[in-house]
């Protein structure tokens, strides 16, 4: 008896984690596929909760693949492979290293000779040879990047009938000046410097999630118009209307039709929850964090019936007076009525057999060609998750040949911020600036979300006041040297920053267009945690980011995460930005979602091979439209009316 019961839990567990209830599923079609995902469970040793997340995975990478015979055995091969994949990764890992332990790299106070290279494939013969001894990794999945295919095969597209920018030699000698990039500090948003974390209370907490909670239903009362509003909890047998803030009464495990429940403010309603049935509702999307308004039945005071739903609502758009987009656009001083070209490209920047960032050398090496003016890069640029990493084996050999086991600060000055530094020494009128937004899984930055932005230690490095340690420098992460990098003699070039170290996440404008950035990826969170039926997933998961005005508006968070809610403010979208960038393991895509263009340019690496990267071409507005329309006059951007995107293989 116990053991039937435990069968029944099992199963139900299994149907509820992934969707096999829905009515598009007949029974017998439903109790077939449960039976096998079952046992395909059983054969890998994953849970239930296991399960959906790796369907979720497939699902997003495959056009929302529905439940049926035939997505069933892809995605049991998809299964497999990655499984496979994972344990092969495991294997490889260096299991030890030797050598003498010291936290400090030798470099001159210049840099232009660095003689230091992080363990993986030998350097050329300008770098210094690595020393015998040291523990290697296999160098075939190298050879797994060199031997990629489909090198820039374009995987996603937008708005394809525009014209791409092409390279303006006469702009490459005339010393034209970049476009200007500032963070919106108007809107207090941003993480501007580091704050001490593991301090915040309960209370804070929970007042945080409240004024979240009061705050954004306040915004949707008043853009719907929702008047006489019920406090939850309240027993009503007419027709009422509620806020509140989406919960799963499992605590854990991906939310379902049979777990949703409504969490009241504690003003209104004592932060009472009841349930919510959305049994008559077509179409829906909800995932635990989302305030919702919802319109319906309560008579007994613990189940909402809902009829209606309001998933969010999204924060206006940034327009700006036509006299200054003309200046911005068409001047000689801004983009002289060239399009404004941005690349974006996400983390990890190397493989996961070394540190050699050869996926990132080759992004470069395009930069050098086609000479965007913007590159957005999100980390992680030094992976604490990388194997080289986990096992401590990160070592590089100084001038003088001794061994030296380096700070994962050190990897990403000598070998990251060194291929910028040469990108530059290569082309000095190169007119390219650099965004660097940090992650959490960056090994050498507090792994904490809201982020502050990159900054040394010390500023610039600092020389130890020690016998026999002339040279030495500790502290910096190297961006300094990009910034002098071949401008002797280059007086124009001067005229620009080079490198831009923002929060994650961030807003900012390059001239008029406003991005929004996070490199945490809210979409894998939210197809892991949502309920919904009826909807194009990949889209609607950027839509909540933008109704919910929030960069990462799931809670509870996983634990990877590291929300800290004292922060939760930091984390709002100030406003609706033109350009969304959201880098997420799932697959990429550019879409148009309530006026803002949302692109995901995946990952530059995957695993021992290439990913994947976006190019944005965005063309001015008509010099005609802007004069006809009158100095003072503030004109929307619609930037997806006039942005290509491509989304290609590196």
């Amino acid at each position: 008896m116990e053991a039937s019961s435990s069968s029944l839990a099992s199963s139900l567990a299994f149907k509820t984690a992934l969707n096999l209830t829905a009515a598009s599923l007949d029974d017998s079609t439903s109790d077939r596929l449960l039976t096998k995902f079952q046992a395909l469970a059983s054969h890998h040793n994953l849970t239930a909760s296991e399960m959906s997340d790796n369907w979720d995975a497939y699902s997003m990478s495959n056009d929302d693949a529905v439940h049926s015979e035939s997505n069933f055995n892809a995605f049991r091969t998809f299964l497999t492979k990655a499984l496979e994949k994972k344990s092969s990764t495991a294997k490889s890992a260096p299991k030890s290293i030797e050598g003498k332990s010291t936290l400090v790299t030798k470099v001159d106070n210049k840099r232009k000779n660095s003689q230091v290279n992080p363990m993986g494939s030998p350097p050329s013969n300008s770098k210094a040879k690595l020393a015998a001894g040291i523990t290697r990794v296999s160098t075939s999945p190298a050879a797994a990047y060199e031997d990629r295919k489909n090198v820039g095969q374009v995987v996603a597209h937008f708005n394809t009938q525009l014209d791409e920018k092409k390279v303006d030699l006469n702009l490459v000698t005339g010393g034209r000046v970049g476009p200007s990039i500032s963070g919106i500090t108007d809107f207090g948003t941003n993480v501007e410097q580091k704050y001490r974390y593991m301090f915040t209370t309960l209370p804070e907490r929970a007042k945080a999630l409240d004024t979240h909670l009061v705050s954004l239903g306040k915004e949707m009362a008043s853009t719907f118009d929702m008047k006489d509003l019920c406090p939850i909890g309240e027993p009503r047998t007419d027709t009422v209307k509620v806020i509140g803030r989406v919960c799963n009464e499992a605590h854990e495990g991906k939310l379902n039709k049979t777990t949703i429940m409504l969490e009241g403010s504690r003003h209104e309603a004592g932060g009472q929850r009841i349930f919510m049935n959305c049994d008559e509702l077509k179409t829906f999307s909800v995932f635990p964090g989302q305030v919702v308004g919802v319109e319906g039945k309560n008579p007994s005071g613990r189940k909402m019936i809902a009829s209606k739903i309001c998933e969010g609502v999204s924060k206006p758009m940034v327009k700006t007076k036509a006299g200054e987009l003309l200046k911005l656009q068409h001047s000689g001083e801004g983009q002289d009525g060239q399009p404004l070209s941005v690349f974006a490209a996400a983390g990890p920047f190397t493989t996961n057999q070394n540190f050699d960032f050869e996926p990132m050398a080759d992004l470069l090496a395009v930069v050098g060609r086609l000479r965007p003016d913007v590159v957005v890069l999100s980390g992680p640029f030094v992976p604490a998750d990388h194997p080289a990493a986990k096992n401590g084996a990160v070592q590089m050999v100084s001038e003088d040949g001794e061994k030296l086991t380096v700070t994962f600060e050190n990897i990403f000055s000598e070998k990251f911020a060194k291929l910028l530094e040469d990108t530059f020494l290569d082309h000095p009128d190169l007119p390219t600036q650099f965004v660097l937004v940090p992650s959490i899984d960056d090994a050498f930055h507090d792994n904490v979300f809201p982020q502050a932005p990159f900054k040394d230690r010390v500023e610039n490095g600092e020389s130890l006041d020690l016998p026999g340690a002339e040279g030495i420098v500790n502290g910096s992460l190297g961006l300094q040297y990009v910034e002098e990098a071949g401008r002797e003699g280059q007086e124009q070039s001067t005229r620009t920053k080079r490198v831009h170290c923002v929060s994650n996440p961030c807003t900012f404008k390059i001239n008029d267009v406003v991005f929004g950035i996070t490199s945490v990826d809210p979409l894998f969170s939210l197809t892991t945690q949502d309920c919904s039926a009826n909807i194009n997933r990949m889209a609607r998961m950027a839509q909540h980011l933008i109704q919910q005005q929030s960069y990462y508006p799931v809670f509870p968070p996983p634990k990877q995460a590291n929300l800290d809610l004292r922060h939760l403010g930091k984390v709002k979208m100030p406003v609706t930005p033109d350009v969304l960038l959201v880098p997420s393991k799932l697959a990429p895509f550019c879409k148009e979602v309530l006026g803002s263009l949302v692109v995901n340019p995946q990952q530059l690496s995957k695993g021992s091979t290439g990913g994947t990267f976006a190019t944005i071409t965005i063309h001015p507005m008509p010099r005609e439209e802007l004069e006809k329309a009158g100095e003072g006059v503030e004109m929307p951007h619609k930037v997806a009316e006039r942005a290509r995107v491509q989304v290609q293989k590196i």
